[in-house]
């Protein structure tokens, strides 16, 4: 229950998070629509909206690179290859044993188990 309570937590300040995001990007689109003008576009919605979706696409970069990481004291990647490199479900057991507990609740991770898990029948 209380993973499940955590998802939902987390869900919902990642949609927070976007929706200050898209008001921020917005506001921001608007200030240097005001301070620049429209440039090549043809209408002051056309130069905002571009501007609004430049600084949207920005923010999600660096979420993805800086903000999704922080506190993740392990490499999801190189654990799924530690996890695709087992040959038996019982080595997949062994190798799940032996992660760390934060490894064990990341969704991508499990995910990748399941797979490998069903592959192993």
């Amino acid at each position: 229950m209380s993973n499940e309570n955590d998802k939902i937590l987390r869900d919902a300040q990642y949609r927070k998070g976007l929706s200050i995001g898209f008001f921020n990007a917005t506001n921001a689109a608007v200030e240097l629509v005001s301070k620049l003008g429209i440039g090549e576009f043809k209408t002051i919605e056309e130069a905002v909206t571009h501007w609004r979706n430049w600084f949207l696409d920005t923010h999600k970069k660096y979420y993805a690179e800086v903000i999704a990481n922080i506190g993740v004291p392990y490499d999801i990647a190189e654990t799924i290859k530690k996890l695709e490199s087992v040959m038996t479900r019982q080595e997949l057991k062994q190798v799940w044993i032996s992660l760390s507990e934060d490894e064990r609740q990341d969704p991508t991770i499990i995910e990748a188990k399941n797979r490998i898990k069903n592959e192993k029948k």
